[in-house]
């Protein structure tokens, strides 16, 4: 690489030594401080999605209520929309019904009159 620009001796050494020791625990404070108002911040954070959540499940649940409700009438209005349709194909066969007799009756009666006769 290079030669050092300068030589430290063990005097200076010592005198950095005792400088970080002198300051270490401050600097892990501070260290420790930041970390622990990081993790405060996570955990806060970590909350709110879970209360987000939370809301987010139950109008979710609402809205599950809400399209279960709306099903179950309009079923109910498709059962009477059928029962009401039902009815009317069964005036109609009863209907059809009648005049197919009267006019079977109404037959007879005329391919059996000159008989008489």
């Amino acid at each position: 690489m290079g030669e050092p620009a300068m030589e430290i001796g063990d005097r200076e050494l010592e005198k950095i030594g005792e400088y970080v020791k002198s300051h270490l625990p401050q600097w892990i404070d501070e260290t420790a401080s930041k970390v622990h108002q990081r993790e405060f911040d996570l955990l806060e954070r970590v909350v709110r999605v879970e209360e987000e959540l939370k809301s987010l499940r139950e109008v979710m649940e609402e809205r599950f209520t809400a399209v279960d409700e709306r099903f179950n009438a309009l079923q109910k209005q498709m059962d009477k929309r059928f029962e009401a349709q039902q009815t009317q194909m069964d005036k109609r066969f009863t209907t059809l019904q009648w005049t197919v007799s009267a006019g079977f009756v109404i037959l007879a009666a005329l391919i059996g009159a000159p008989l008489l006769l």
